[in-house]
Formats: structure tokens, sequence, C-alpha cells
């Protein structure tokens, strides 16, 4: 007979997952792909700023469509080149 704790052991198990993707990765390459947008080109630098919690949340999920990629400057990336 399963213990409480084993029970509760079982559920976590099953039920905790790793992040796959959040707004902020998203948020990051809709704001690349619009500023591509209005400068007509893919500008040669690009300087971000942002809270703390942003930096935090997109260090630490995947990129959706990305083959795994994590962090800011794939995200940046991949905005900046998927605008047409």
């Amino acid at each position: 007979m399963e213990t409480k704790i084993e029970k509760v052991l079982k559920i976590l198990e099953e039920e905790i997952v790793a992040a796959e993707g959040c707004t902020e990765p998203i948020a990051l390459s809709y704001a690349a792909a619009k500023a591509r947008r209005i400068l007509g080109a893919i500008p040669n630098k690009v300087d971000v700023f942002l809270s703390g919690n942003i930096i935090k949340n997109v260090k630490s999920v995947t990129i959706p469509n990305s083959e795994g990629m994590i962090g800011i400057e794939p995200a940046i990336a991949m905005g900046m080149h998927s605008w047409k």
C-alpha cells in the first residue's frame, strides 16, 4: 500500500514538466520583427532594455519552433529574420 508521501511524489512526477515556451520570448521576437518591418532592413546592432523578470523568463524557457534554442539573442534573431 502506498503511503501519502509516495502518492504525492507520484503525482508530482506525472504533473511537473519543463516549460516549453512562454510569452516573453515571443514578445521579443514580435518586437524585433516589427522593428525590422519599420526599418525596412535587418539592423547591424540591436540594443534591448528589459526588466529582470523578462530576462529571467526568457533565459529559462525554450523558444517555440526554434529546435530547442533558449535566450534573448535567439528570440530577437528569429523575429528579425521572420518578417516578410
